[in-house]
């Protein structure tokens, strides 16, 4: 999933960044500012960081028939709970994974596309882009507060394989541009547990810190 999402938005940043230092030939760098889940939500919910990764990806492109270079550093978090799955007995199964990625803009005007997208086109590209979860459907809405403003969240179910055995998941999905970098925040446990894992989500997005460029 991280891997999708990651792919997915530094990609299409990279194909839409023909402006201003591109044309001088100067390298245009864009960074962004890690967005976390607070200790103390961690704590009620459960979850543990699993990773905590800065990724600078620099990529060349063509403009006007000449060479030039883009550079765009982004920051992901991921946060696991153990969940019992019967058989195959306790897995890291929940994860809550928040990335952040520079918005990029250039005279008011932001570059990545991921800024305006609807979280039901992000989780369509992230899921094309993504052989781990299949037959991905949309489901709800619902609101969460998240960095001091009501978030949108969109709710997809599909299906999964966690140690060999076929699992119906729950999807939530929420992106929006915060303090200049757009943040993106999933998370992903299976569907038998909706009630209560669906609260402690809530508590992660209550619970993330950003603090912006």
């Amino acid at each position: 999933m991280q891997k999708g999402i990651l792919t997915l938005l530094v990609g299409l940043l990279v194909v839409s960044s023909g402006c201003v230092g591109l044309i001088t030939g100067e390298t245009v760098e864009f960074d962004s500012t890690p967005a976390s889940v607070s200790d103390s939500a961690l704590e009620e919910t459960g979850y543990e960081q699993a990773i905590a990764d800065e990724q600078t990806i620099e990529r060349t492109v063509t403009v006007a028939g000449q060479e030039r270079t883009i550079r765009v550093t982004n920051h992901i978090r991921q946060y696991e709970r153990g969940i019992d799955l019967g058989p195959v007995g306790e897995v890291n199964a929940g994860r809550f994974i928040v990335f952040s990625t520079p918005s990029a803009t250039v005279a008011g005007q932001s570059l990545n596309p991921a800024a305006s997208w609807s979280n039901e086109r992000l989780v369509e590209e992230v899921a094309s882009r993504n052989d781990q979860i299949n037959d991905v459907q949309f489901e709800r809405n619902r609101s969460v507060d998240a960095l001091g403003e009501s978030r949108e969240v969109a709710v997809f179910s599909g299906t999964t394989t966690i140690e060999g055995q076929d699992v119906d998941v729950l999807l939530h999905l929420t992106s929006f541009e915060h303090e200049g970098d757009v943040i993106v925040a999933v998370a992903v446990y299976p569907e038998r547990l909706d009630d209560r894992e669906g609260d402690r989500v809530e508590t992660l997005l209550g619970g993330l810190s950003h603090s912006g460029n």
